[in-house]
């Protein structure tokens, strides 16, 4: 089925059709083929003069499957942090889980291994070590796992209650294969689409991994993928500020080459820049 285009994705590639070539597609129409036709791309925007640009964007994950990830372990881990008790004064206490624990297990499970975490950080809260140390955690019927635990105390001049977050931990590189997914997906549509640019638009959201990691495994498989030939730019659209802050960050790389920039604080243009050179504002 065609996709219901959110509104998320298409204020970021207004944003960037307003200011791109110093405005040269500012009056562009901007149009929505993937909202009508399945599988198509994402942006066809056609210019005055008749000149096309096909944009498709897609997020570049920390590693596959982040998002069901992240959905699962909001759901269940971030309850420990309403749990007050568990505070110990002055100390920041942050516990980090290991991506996927809670992977392939049965609701009963899930909530035993919640359990078991929460039980850890109250028995042992007041006597971790300060900085940030490893720590096994047993689960009743289960391997013991690994805990990350970082514990700063705070310095600060007037008595804080302290917190506790609970936050997730990468354990394992699988970048190459998210980057080869995102390349065997969005490739064939866009290059396949008649039009005088093609644009991809990779977004970062996390500050798991840098940006430079991205390009350096693109080129690593450039020679897999020869449809990269046809795509005329490739944008890294940052996005990890945006939700709380409105910042919004597009870099046009070539290698190890930044080409251009451009960037918005909400709807507000801030700055915007080709071959080193900014452009007036």
């Amino acid at each position: 089925m065609p996709a219901k285009r959110g509104r998320y994705e298409q204020d970021l590639i207004r944003r960037f059709v307003s200011a791109y070539e110093n405005f040269a597609w500012s009056d562009s129409k901007i149009n929505w083929p993937d909202e009508e036709i399945d599988s198509a791309i994402d942006a066809l925007i056609t210019r005055a003069d008749g000149q096309t640009m096909a944009i498709e964007h897609t997020l570049i994950e920390p590693f596959v499957g982040d998002k069901d990830d992240y959905a699962m372990f909001q759901k269940v881990f971030l309850r420990i942090e309403d749990d007050e008790s568990l505070a110990v004064p002055d100390t920041g206490i942050t516990v980090y889980v290991p991506v996927g624990i809670l992977n392939g297990q049965k609701s009963a499970r899930r909530n035993t291994i919640v359990k078991s975490i929460h039980l850890w950080i109250e028995n042992n809260r007041l006597h971790l070590r300060e900085g940030e140390h490893s720590y096994q955690c047993d689960v009743p019927g289960m391997p013991s796992f690994t805990l990350t635990v970082k514990r700063t105390k705070f310095g600060l001049s007037r008595p804080n209650p302290g917190s506790v977050s609970v936050r997730r931990q990468q354990v394992a590189n699988d970048l190459d294969k998210v980057i080869e997914k995102a390349l065997r997906r969005k490739l064939p549509k866009l290059v396949n689409t008649e039009a005088d640019l093609h644009l991809l638009f990779l977004e970062r959201d996390q500050f798991t991994f840098h940006s430079d990691l991205i390009f350096a495994e693109i080129e690593r498989q450039r020679p897999n993928f020869p449809e990269l030939e046809r795509v005329d730019e490739i944008w890294h659209v940052e996005t990890v500020c945006y939700a709380q802050y409105g910042y919004l960050d597009f870099e046009l790389r070539k290698l190890d080459q930044l080409m251009a920039t451009i960037a918005f604080q909400g709807d507000v243009l801030i700055g915007h820049s080709k071959d080193g050179m900014p452009y007036p504002m």
